[in-house]
């Protein structure tokens, strides 16, 4: 886009007599006068100015320097008054006799532009125009024609236009599926595509007749397309092409043992459609920063267990795998009902992350014992406080060969705090004291874990 800034008369009269400027270039025994006309139009063009381009050059840089001082002779040889010609009949060329007001227009600006009056040699004057303008590289040539400037060597206005800047790549449509992106192809090859889980069977039959028993199997049946093979394991042409096999053709095959694809990677996979409900937090959980994958604790080709396809027969058995301590303490004499199946290891915790301490679904420790064991919450008339501050101070959850999963047996567990007492012996297992019969300590303490007796500041009633 241009702006053209007129000169008034002298815009108008370049206007009128470019247009028969090329029928006449052809006459050599006029050049000066074509010059002149040449040289307006070319001064009415200066002025057009690209909107918005910073980048400029100098006339005499961008210009031929004969032309220029072929103008400026022409018009100081005029002095101050006008041709004399009195119509077109007297112009040798035909055209219209030129105006006093647009003869001092054009004579003010080439003064102008020259700088002095007196025709003395001054620093051309900065004009510029678009680089690239067709009007401007036609007007230049013609005028080196008309003038002897041939032979002139061509040189490019030094400007540069203003570019627009370039367009911003749209942003790819959200994916509807989640499916397994492809491995990057190196360069020189072809990408791989679907072919679809028939092909799949053909190879892997007997693995398909077992995942369409499982839960996922039975959605798939349900909702086309959402539990294909390749949504997960990733496109299998290269894998067909290559005549199958295992690592064959960039196949995502979920294994441990798998050096191209690390435990993240496959995780992200299941998380596309699992990232949610308890879920939500496995980003940066205790087994997502120990580099956990989802297959170590859940198996989706067979179906092993009725739900959450768990790797093992029973979710206790998928979690001592890791855990086998707990195992050893859930087979002590004091022990939570789990091996009864009574509860299981999700009773208190979430595997996939939690807000509080040891991937306990509740924030503290006491919140998930106060699920089964309401009455001893409060709150109390007289509170004992490593009680109110945490039930582990005393209780080991998962098993203990100590009577009420204590940690260690009474009195020393007690004598842990209350040592040295005024009318307590220091040695309690003697055998002929009352404190190392029944439930020694709690004999007369026995509403340790809080009193709402008006006298049971001592937690005996």
């Amino acid at each position: 886009m241009h702006t053209v800034v007129e000169l008034g008369p002298l815009a108008s009269f370049a206007r009128s007599t470019i247009g028969a400027v090329a029928d006449r270039a052809s006459k050599p025994r006029h050049a000066p006068g074509i010059a002149l006309i040449s040289a307006l139009a070319f001064s009415a063009l200066l002025v057009v100015r690209p909107v918005g381009a910073e980048d400029r050059t100098a006339h005499g840089d961008g210009y031929p320097s004969e032309t220029y001082s072929e103008l400026m002779s022409y018009v100081q040889q005029l002095g101050d008054e006008p041709p004399g010609l009195a119509g077109a009949a007297d112009s040798p060329h035909g055209y219209s006799p030129i105006d006093d007001q647009a003869y001092s227009a054009l004579r003010s600006f080439v003064r102008e532009i020259g700088g002095a009056e007196d025709g003395a040699a001054a620093a051309p004057p900065r004009h510029s125009a678009p680089a690239g303008d067709e009007t401007y590289v036609a007007l230049r040539d013609f005028v080196r024609e008309i003038s002897g400037d041939v032979a002139a060597p061509a040189q490019e206005p030094k400007i540069r236009l203003a570019q627009a800047e370039p367009p911003k790549p749209a942003k790819p449509a959200k994916a509807t599926k989640a499916r397994a992106a492809a491995p990057a192809a190196p360069a020189g090859e072809v990408e791989a595509h679907a072919v679809g889980s028939q092909v799949c069977a053909t190879c892997h039959a007997a693995q398909a007749a077992k995942f369409a028993q499982t839960v996922m199997g039975k959605i798939g049946k349900v909702r086309k397309g959402t539990m294909e093979c390749e949504n997960c394991h990733g496109p299998g042409s290269l894998h067909v092409k290559a005549g199958g096999g295992r690592g064959v053709g960039g196949m995502i095959s979920f294994r441990g043992d798998d050096p191209t694809r690390t435990p993240d990677e496959n995780n992200a996979i299941c998380l596309a459609c699992h990232e949610r409900g308890d879920r939500t937090l496995w980003r940066g959980s205790t087994h997502e920063t120990r580099g956990v994958a989802c297959t170590n604790c859940h198996t989706i080709m067979t179906n092993v267990t009725p739900k959450f396809q768990l790797a093992k027969g029973t979710e206790v058995d998928t979690c001592f795998q890791c855990h086998p301590n707990k195992r050893a303490q859930m087979w002590r004499t004091a022990h939570m009902p789990v091996r009864e199946g009574k509860m299981t290891c999700s009773s208190c915790h979430n595997p996939h992350g939690t807000y509080g301490e040891s991937l306990l679904k509740t924030a503290t420790v006491n919140d998930t014992c106060y699920q089964c064991h309401a009455e001893k919450r409060g709150p109390f008339l007289w509170e004992h406080p490593p009680v109110r501050e945490n039930c582990l101070n005393c209780h080991d959850p998962h098993g203990s060969i100590n009577d009420f999963s204590l940690k260690i047996s009474r009195p020393r567990l007690c004598q842990q705090c209350h040592a040295n007492l005024t009318g307590h012996p220091g040695n309690p297992r003697n055998p002929a004291s009352i404190y190392a019969i029944n439930r020694e300590c709690q004999n007369c303490h026995s509403q340790h874990h809080g009193s709402n007796s008006p006298s049971g500041s001592r937690f005996i009633r």
